[in-house]
């Protein structure tokens, strides 16, 4: 499989990038950021498949995952080295390498049924094994049960407790009250609230997808971080 590439020539300043959402790197980048980033060489993103059940992304060829591809989800392709596939995941836009073999541009494409209740589609994790990067394939990770429980909703959720911290939904106020499917924020994790006293999230500490009370989450990541605990709280359905 090859991608075309364009040649640019820019002057001016270069603009500052979160690369876990733009595609640029040293030798290439996304023909999308011509204009707003500089790179020697730009390339046309090609839509191909996750033929597989799940494969990972790594920030690197071979190195740590840090998300993951299911079975039928899109990827956006600029290029392919030494068994590598380098672009993006369409469905939240996070940049990542592959493996190339995963990948099939004539793999039919999965469809997905709308449900109702994001809480009842993130419950279907509890016991799932906690694996940074995860979304459900080898295990899933705290951003990763929040992004798959809002999918089935419709939500299109971005893939890191930042991120979603910092852009999905609505803010709630400090002490404003919370209902189930709140997202409640913590020092780099994320948890959905239950019901009235418990949280239902991904956690290392238990090592798997648990509901536990919120009180005794909060007291934990406190006693990790200065007394710090819940730092925001969001409402994904506004």
């Amino acid at each position: 499989m090859t991608t075309s590439r364009l040649s640019f020539t820019l002057t001016g300043k270069t603009a500052s990038f979160d690369p876990r959402l733009e595609a640029v790197r040293g030798d290439l980048a996304d023909v999308a950021l011509a204009g707003k980033l500089f790179a020697p060489h730009y390339a046309q993103a090609v839509e191909t498949v996750c033929a597989k059940p799940f494969a990972a992304m790594c920030e690197r060829p071979g190195g740590a995952q840090s998300s993951e591809l299911l079975s039928g989800e899109a990827f956006m392709l600029l290029d392919i080295s030494g068994g590598w596939a380098w672009g993006w995941s369409a469905h939240d836009h996070y940049v990542g390498y592959v493996e190339a073999s995963a990948l099939d541009p004539t793999f039919p494409r999965s469809s997905q049924a709308v449900a109702t209740d994001h809480v009842a589609a993130a419950e279907a994790f509890l016991g799932e094994p906690y694996v940074w990067g995860g979304r459900g394939g080898t295990g899933i990770d705290c951003s990763g049960l929040v992004q798959r429980g809002l999918a089935t909703i419709g939500i299109a959720a971005p893939r890191d407790s930042d991120m979603q911290r910092d852009g999905l939904g609505h803010l709630l106020e400090d002490g404003a009250p919370l209902r189930r499917g709140d997202l409640i924020f913590f020092p780099g994790h994320v948890g959905i609230k239950y019901d009235k006293d418990n949280l239902l999230h991904a956690t290392r500490h238990h090592g798997k997808t648990v509901i536990e009370p919120l009180a005794s989450v909060v007291e934990r990541v406190k006693a990790k971080n200065d007394g710090v605990g819940i730092v925001a709280c969001r409402r994904a359905i506004v």
